[in-house]
């Protein structure tokens, strides 16, 4: 697919637009039905970033495109449309209504718009659970609606649960400057402990992103 009229995707971040990840450049098509996801350390989207490297975006590339490829079946997870592994550019199906949207820039009752979102939530994460992995990117912005149903997206942030000690090199160039106690308080000698990482994620650190925050419920339900 050719891109050059797409738009960049961003964020509401208080109550400014912003980058949506410190990895990859979100677009749309101008019909917004479309997502490319493109993995360039060079695009001007990610001017900010100067720890992004090959490196960095080949590791988490292979794991977008593995865990978006082993869920394909959910109907929570966005259909894939079109894979460049040259390019390393990934092309979904998208809708402009995420959460992130909703709640920040419509500043609308997310009970109102989508009644059942904590339970479509809550079965995103017991699915992806069921199946031994981990999904850390749980903000608004990583969820849109479509059709009435959740989708949910950001799979490079998904790893096995057997495989939770990751060296921290391999990511430090993706941890922003306002993120860097959640990784020190699950880091673990030279690794960060991802159980560690989840489950602080679920108790504590989303309560401040989240409007009625449901995660604590969550993480008791899949683990008490």
């Amino acid at each position: 697919m050719i891109t050059d009229n797409w738009n960049y995707i961003y964020k509401i971040s208080g109550g400014n637009p912003r980058t949506t990840n410190m990895l990859y450049t979100p677009m749309s098509n101008p019909e917004e039905t479309v997502m490319c996801m493109s993995w360039d350390k060079d695009d001007p989207y990610q001017s900010a970033n100067k720890k992004l490297n090959a490196e960095l975006i080949d590791f988490f590339f292979e794991r977008e495109v593995t865990y978006l490829q082993k869920f394909q079946l959910y109907d929570w997870a966005p259909k894939l449309l079109d894979l460049d592994l040259k390019n390393k550019k990934i092309f979904v199906e998208w809708n402009p209504t995420t959460l992130n949207r909703i709640l920040f820039k419509d500043k609308q009752n997310l009970n109102d718009i989508c009644p059942s979102w904590k339970i479509q939530i809550f079965q995103i994460l017991k699915d992806i659970t069921d199946n031994g992995c981990y999904k850390m990117a749980l903000y608004p912005h990583c969820f849109y609606i479509k059709e009435d149903k959740i989708k949910t997206f950001d799979f490079y942030s998904c790893l096995l649960r057997s495989e939770r000690y990751v060296d921290r090199k391999h990511i430090n160039g993706m941890i922003g400057p306002d993120s860097g106690k959640r990784f020190d308080d699950a880091t673990v000698g030279n690794d960060i402990d991802f159980d560690i990482f989840f489950k602080n994620t679920l108790l504590t650190h989303l309560g401040t992103i989240w409007p009625d925050n449901p995660f604590p419920d969550f993480y008791k339900k899949l683990y008490d």
